[in-house]
């Protein structure tokens, strides 16, 4: 009914647990070395009606966190790994307090459940992801929400956009005939205006504030 996809690897069908039809699991080696996963369902048997999933991940030394579910009208859905449940490659070296090693193991259960379990279920994994964005290093959802960055002042933001057009066009200055000053060709000014107007819309204003 369920399978899941680790990238690179093989598709692993979660099975049925022994004793209870309402649950499924599967074990996922190698924990460490994973970023993403993706869970769905098969396509060979739906839900009943009123009934979903909630999906777990069990991982040595924290227990048993859900991290989201899946119902017919959601059959598939990806969960990031890697910086929440699994440490990024800075902070490696332990993982809930044991050594990471490649053959550490985490289980992922699914448990199907009335439907309004399962909304409330993901629901409360939504709340602690929000609740994230005032202290990230307090929250056990699967994908923290970032804080909401301060807009640039505009008056920083004008005088950078003035700099970047300076340094980019200054280097076209002709000097005038008689010596009084400098000119620069419109075609200058057409090529930095293409060449900023491509940068925001591919990075925003970050650019802007790095070079500096």
């Amino acid at each position: 009914m369920f399978a899941l996809i680790v990238p690179g690897r093989m598709v692993q069908p979660i099975e049925a647990v022994p004793g209870a039809g309402d649950k499924f699991a599967v074990t996922i080696p190698d924990a460490p070395s994973l970023n993403h996963i993706s869970v769905f369902m098969t396509g060979q048997v739906a839900f009943p009606d009123g009934y979903g999933a909630t999906v777990h991940l069990d991982m040595p030394g924290k227990g048993w966190a859900v991290i989201g579910g899946l119902t017919n009208q959601k059959p598939s859905a990806i969960f990031r790994l890697r910086g929440t449940f699994i440490p990024s490659s800075a902070a490696q070296a332990t993982t809930f307090g044991a050594t990471a090693t490649a053959s550490t193991t985490y289980t992922l259960g699914i448990s199907c459940e009335p439907l309004a379990a399962v909304e409330a279920q993901v629901a409360a994994v939504g709340q602690t992801t929000a609740g994230a964005a005032a202290n990230p290093s307090s929250s056990t959802a699967l994908v923290p929400a970032q804080s909401a960055a301060a807009p640039p002042d505009p008056v920083l933001l004008a005088g950078l956009v003035g700099k970047n057009l300076v340094n980019a066009v200054s280097g076209f200055a002709q000097p005038l005939p008689d010596g009084s000053g400098s000119w620069i060709p419109t075609q200058a000014f057409d090529r930095w205006y293409r060449e900023f107007e491509r940068k925001l819309k591919t990075t925003g204003v970050g650019f802007l504030l790095r070079t500096d």
